[in-house]
C-alpha cells in the first residue's frame, strides 16, 4: 500500500519533533515547538497524475515532545490550493490532523482531517476523516478506517478531473 500524502506529512512532523527538540526531549518537562511554513511544488503529467499539477501549501505545527522514551503529539493544520494547469480547475483544502508518535514501540497514530476539498464556488468535492497507524520501521499501514484513503494520487487526481500517473 502506498504512503498518502497525509502520511508522508506526518512522517515529515514526526521527523521535525523529534529531530528539532531531540536533545531536550529528555529533559524533565515537555518541551513545546511551534513552526509555520509555505511553499509549492510543480509536478509534470507523469509523475503524480495524467496532468501538470500545481500544489501551493502553508503548513502550522504545533509540536509537544516527551522525554525518556521519545514520544511526541503533534497537531497540523493545513491550507493547500490544488491546480490541474492544464484545465486551469481548483481545489482548496483545510486539513487538521493530529499525529502521536512513539519511538518505544515504532507507532505513530495520525487522526483527523486529512482531505476536506472545496471547488472555488465552495461546494465540498471531497471529504476524509479517520484514524490511520504506521509501523514506523517498516513503513507498513496496520490500520485504516474506512473513509480514509492512503492513497494521494488516487483521490487528488480524480478529483481535479484526471487520473494517476501510470506506474
Amino acid at each position: 500500500m502506498k504512503l498518502s500524502r497525509g502520511l508522508a506529512l506526518a512522517c515529515g512532523l514526526a521527523a521535525f519533533a523529534l529531530g528539532t527538540a531531540a536533545p531536550a526531549a529528555f529533559a524533565d518537562s515537555p518541551v513545546h515547538e511551534m513552526d509555520e511554513f509555505s511553499g509549492e511544488e510543480l509536478l509534470p503529467a507523469g509523475t503524480v497524475c495524467d496532468f501538470n499539477y500545481l500544489q501551493t501549501f502553508t503548513l502550522g505545527i504545533n509540536a509537544i515532545i516527551f522525554g525518556d522514551p521519545a514520544r511526541s503529539i503533534e497537531h497540523a493544520s493545513f491550507t493547500v490550493t490544488h491546480t490541474n494547469l492544464d484545465t486551469g480547475y481548483t481545489l482548496t483544502e483545510n486539513g487538521i490532523v493530529t499525529i502521536q508518535m512513539t519511538a518505544e514501540d515504532a507507532r505513530q497514530k495520525e487522526v483527523g482531517v486529512p482531505w476536506h476539498l472545496r471547488d472555488l464556488s465552495g461546494k465540498l468535492v471531497v471529504h476524509h476523516a479517520g484514524q490511520m497507524l504506521l509501523d514506523t520501521d517498516t513503513g507498513e499501514i496496520l490500520k485504516v478506517t474506512a473513509n480514509l484513503s492512503p492513497g494521494f494520487a488516487e483521490v487528488i487526481c480524480p478529483a481535479l478531473g484526471g487520473a494517476p500517473a501510470a506506474p
